[in-house]
Formats: structure tokens, sequence, C-alpha cells
């Protein structure tokens, strides 16, 4: 094999970028004026990554709604443009976008929070014209369109209403809305590069399976672009760089003997997120096999197992403690930001959670790979929140969704289930064969991870959680229902578990509890918003899990949230949801003193509080 081999090549577009919008009542200008084919004039800066909406001083901007604009120039070094094809990510635009190189027209996408990837365009030249100075690059041009326009077959959902009381509102006014209840931060909000590349490997499949005797099994499949006869090779490493196993072929299975698992932190077992490295080389040539292109990417071997009563990770119980969460930031909005992500996995292990869920959509890739390193583990959700429409079309772009997700994050080992939704309207009956189909979508992809979507109907109401493995909850005793009465919480929360037991004989998780706290706001005796409300709440809600972890079914209680966070303006909201544990600058509540005694002696008490369930039914191992 020639070791002549240069890997790809990556430029990154982060930075400031030029900004405007489309005037409110021509939202076809940019097209029409071909904005994308000139430089801006009258622009202003915007970073990126970043949303757009709390970088200004300007209201319109804030709750701005339709096409804005961002453009920037660039220039590529002479080593990606000799021989090479050029392709464009971006990690996270919400929700349309399109792109332009060159005033030529790249590709677009919809649908906010998943990366995705363009082919650079192939009447925009990449080298140098024959007479230009070898030293001078060209300078390329980028404009990419983004529209955050929600409607009734987006996912998430959007709605407008037309107001006709002419006495209050002027002919034509209307409002825009959403059923989910967080600030929908819009913009470039994760990271824009080109990267070059000879040869491609698109996708790499990976699924992994840890046996009882303590052999691993990594199952990969490879994705490629190249049209000739390219060959793979694969190489496992442990974390020390040492070569533990090579494959030949774009897909196989790697056996590893006495393998170290992938364990979740405070599950009673050691080394807490164990990775190994995985190298994928593609190879060409006749005489002499030359690398023409190299995907590398860190794995965990684990087994996620279910059944009636349990959650397994490599065939020991686990049981979830730890948070809703939202990437959310003062400024940034949306944008990623690696402090504050570094700061929450901080705050994560200082309060002894295992556990988190990506509410209400997919998070960064640096996120979930902080979870594998830290055994942090995910229900990973998708961006359909409160979804109220459920016929074909909808359910079509909810396929396609999942599929972008599960080959984008298919490969964390920190991700032990996938969640379709939040809170959709599951009392409809048309939402029966909706997620009927969602849940074998998902599981044409993947059976090695159980499947469900949140609900916080009631079970007489709900129609479709029969189709999910693991039930997943929200609910709101002393809150959102019978306000200022704690004493009712362990009385209706055990009497609510065992009758979804009892009905569907699957394991529960409340996915959702909480109070808002005002920081700084207490009350003796407490009262609703104070922080020793929400400390007394918590410990109403300790009653009643630890009345029914005794049976057996119960496998997990995560808060929200885990830090307040913005929403759109209402009167009930005191400048946000304040049911964060920490405030939005990552600031504990008292409450967080609290939860960080009680996941820390659910920790002590793992080995004690489980023993081995009696019955584990491996959900399809041999394969």
């Amino acid at each position: 094999m020639s070791s002549q081999f240069q890997p790809r090549e990556t430029v990154s577009l982060d930075g400031l970028w030029k900004f405007k919008v489309s005037p409110k009542e021509d939202q076809e200008a940019g097209f029409r004026e071909a904005w994308f084919n000139s430089h801006f004039q009258d622009y202003i800066d915007m970073p990126v990554p970043s949303s757009f909406n709390d970088v200004t001083a300007n209201r319109t901007i804030r709750d701005y709604l339709g096409w804005v604009w961002y453009q920037r120039t660039f220039r590529l070094p002479a080593s990606m443009q000799n021989g090479n094809f050029l392709r464009l990510r971006f990690t996270s635009v919400h929700y349309y976008s399109k792109v332009w190189i060159n005033g030529r027209f790249a590709g677009e996408h919809e649908g906010g929070h998943i990366p995705f990837e363009l082919d650079w365009p192939s009447d925009v030249a990449i080298t140098n014209k024959e007479d230009s100075p070898p030293h001078i690059y060209p300078t390329f041009s980028i404009t990419v369109a983004v529209n955050n326009t929600l409607n009734n077959w987006t996912i998430p959902q959007g709605k407008f209403i037309y107001k006709n009381d002419t006495a209050r509102y002027p002919p034509g006014y209307f409002s825009y809305s959403h059923d989910f209840d967080y600030f929908d931060y819009a913009g470039i909000n994760g990271h824009v590069l080109v990267y070059s590349y000879r040869k491609l490997i698109t996708n790499v499949d990976i699924q992994t399976l840890y046996h009882i005797d303590g052999t691993g099994y990594v199952n990969y499949e490879v994705s490629q672009k190249s049209k000739d006869n390219a060959i793979c090779q694969v190489i496992l490493k442990d974390d020390l760089g040492k070569i533990v196993a090579v494959a030949d072929g774009c897909s196989e299975v790697i056996a590893v003997p006495k393998a170290q698992p992938w364990w979740p932190a405070h599950c009673g077992r050691s080394p807490v997120g164990y990775l190994y490295f995985l190298q994928v080389l593609l190879l060409e040539g006749t005489e002499k096999l030359s690398v023409v292109d190299m995907y590398e990417i860190q794995v965990g071997i684990r087994t996620v197992i279910w059944n009636t009563i349990s959650l397994l990770i490599n065939y020991v119980p686990v049981y979830l403690r730890g948070f809703g969460m939202h990437q959310d930031a003062e400024m940034r909005g949306r944008g990623f930001d690696l402090v504050q992500t570094t700061k929450d996995f901080n705050l994560l292990e200082w309060i002894g959670a295992n556990a988190v869920r990506t509410s209400h959509y997919p998070y960064p890739k640096e996120f979930v790979e902080f979870a594998d390193r830290k055994g942090i583990m995910i229900i990973f959700e998708s961006p359909a929140c409160s979804l109220s429409n459920f016929d074909d079309t909808i359910l079509a772009r909810h396929k396609q969704v999942m599929t972008e997700i599960y080959k984008e994050f298919g490969h964390h080992a920190s991700i032990i289930m996938w969640s379709l939704a939040n809170e959709p309207l599951s009392n409809k009956i048309e939402a029966d064969k909706y997620f009927e189909c969602l849940v074998n979508h998902m599981k044409s992809m993947d059976i090695s991870r159980p499947v469900t979507f949140v609900t916080s109907q009631s079970i007489e109401n709900d129609k479709a959680v029969k189709h999910v493995d693991i039930i997943c909850l929200n609910r709101y005793s002393s809150w959102y229902s019978d306000g200022g009465h704690l004493e009712l919480i362990e009385y209706q929360t055990i009497m609510d578990l065992k009758r979804w037991f009892d009905e569907y004989q699957r394991p529960l998780i409340f996915t959702e509890y909480g109070a808002g706290a005002l920081s700084g706001l207490h009350a003796l005796p407490s009262t609703m918003w104070s922080e020793n409300y929400q400390i007394e709440l918590f410990h109403e809600h300790f009653k009643a899990f630890d009345s029914v972890k005794h049976l057996g079914f119960f496998i997990g209680e995560m808060v929200w949230n885990f830090a307040d966070f913005n929403t759109p303006q209402e009167y009930i909201r005191p400048g946000g949801c304040m049911k964060g544990v920490f405030t939005r600058n990552r600031q504990p509540k008292s409450a967080a003193y609290t939860l960080k005694t009680r996941f820390e002696s659910l920790s002590k008490n793992f080995d004690i509080r489980y023993g081995w369930p009696t019955v584990i039914h491996l959900h399809d191992e041999e394969n």
C-alpha cells in the first residue's frame, strides 16, 4: 500500500458574514434581484455560528420571519485545488436553506439541526486561470438564503392566524405562532466547512454488540461515491492507539476478544465511556494500492437490551437520572458554543447525572461526542415537537428526518434510545397509524436501540404509545395541574405509573417533571415560583419514585429542565422558562444541590437497589 496520502483538507468558513433580511412585504426580492449574484452593500455583520435573533438591538431582526441572507468571500489553498473535488458541509441551518457559490446554485436543504452536505457546483472552476500568477489564489463567494417559516407540514410545525376583528386589527393582520414553548432561534447555527477529496466515503454505518462472554463485535458498512472498483480496509485501535483488529471489505463484522465495553456513568461499572478508534481506508490501484480517502471515528462497544421491566447496558440494568435540556444561550441563541457545551458537561458531572434527552431536536455532534467520552446516556430526539398533523405528507418528511438523524448520529455509543417526537397530539385517531409506520421505519434502520416518543397524554386518550418500546411520560403534578397542592404529587404519580404499566407492560421513564423557580425568590411556607417550592416538589416526586422502584418497571427520572431557557413572549413566562435547576448563565439554584444529593445517593445504592432480572429478552442479539 502506498503511504503517499494527504487526508481530506478542510477550510472553515466560520466567522463574520454579511447579513441582510428580505423586505417584510416582498419575500421574493432576493431571488428576483439575484442577491446571490452580487456582493452585498447594505448589510450588517453576523457571526457564524450563531442564531441571528439576539445579536442585534433590532426588534425586527429578533422576531424576523422569512428569508434572511448571508454572504462572505473566501480563498482555498492550492493543495485543495489540484485534481480534487470539493464539498460543502453545514452542521446546522434552521430551517430552509439555499446555497450559491459565485452565483451558481449548489443546492438546498429542509430541516434545522441536522447536518447536510452539498457538492461544489460543477460550473464553478476551482483552479486558477492559466494566465494567473501561481501565488494568487482565486476568491470565491458563498451566499446562503435561510427561511425560518414553519407550517403544517414542516417538522416542527408552525401556523398563521389571520385576525378578522377589524375593530382591533387592521385588514390582513396576522400572527404567527407554534405550539412548542421554546424560542425558535434561526439562522446558520452551526459550522460551515469546505473540504476536498479525491474519492469519497459518504457514510459509515456502525452497530456494535458486547456479548456476555466478553467478545465485542463491530458491524460496519461503508458507503462511497467512487464509481471505480475501490476497496475498503478498516483498522480498529484501542484508546492508546494499539491495533486491535484489521478487516478487509466494505461491509464486515469485526470480532474483538476480551473487548473493553462502553459503560455509562454511575452504573457501578468502569471504565466509563471507553472508546475505540475506527479508521476506514478507501483504496484503489492495480499493481499497488493507494489510499484515496480516509474516514476516522470513535466507537464504543456496547449492547442495549430492553424487556418488559428493564433497560440494560451490557446486561446490567441502568437507572436514568438527568435532564431534558435545550441548546440555548444569551446572544448566541442556538448557535454552537464549545465553552457552554464544556460547562454543561462539567455541571452534569458535578450533579451526578448519567442521562439527558436532546429536547426537542438533534444537538451538535460535539455534544454527542462529549457524552460518548463522559458516559452520559442520551435519549436522542427528533425536531418533531407538539405535532398536530399526521397526514401522509408530514409522515414522509418525518421519515426523511429520522433517516438523516440515523445516518449522522447512529454510530454513537451514548445514544441508547431514539425519541421520534415530544408531546405529539397522540390522542388523535390518526396518530395510531402514523407512529406505527414511523416506529417500523426506525427499526428498519436500527434494531439495536429502543424506539419511543414522549407523551403528555393521559392513559385513556393516547392512541399511539402502544407502538413504542419504552414509555416516556411528561407530568407536571402541582404545577400545570393542582398548582400549589404538593400533597397530591406522591399519590398521583404512583397511581399514574402503575396504571401505565398495568396496561402496557413496558418500562417507564419520567422524561419531564418540575416547577418554575425564579432565582433568588424564597418563601416560607413555599409558594409557586419560589426556589423553596421547586425543592419541595422534587422531594414529593422522590417519594413516589422510590415507592415504585421496587416494582421493577420504573427506570428513570429526568427533571425539566437543566437550565432556564428563552421562550416566546407570554404573560405566564417571566423572561423565559424558569424550570431550570441552573440559571440561563449556568449558576445553580437551590434545587441543584437537592438533585446533587439525590443523584449521588442513587449512584451509591446502585448495586443494592437492583439485582439481575430473572428474564432477559435479547433483542435480535444473534444478528
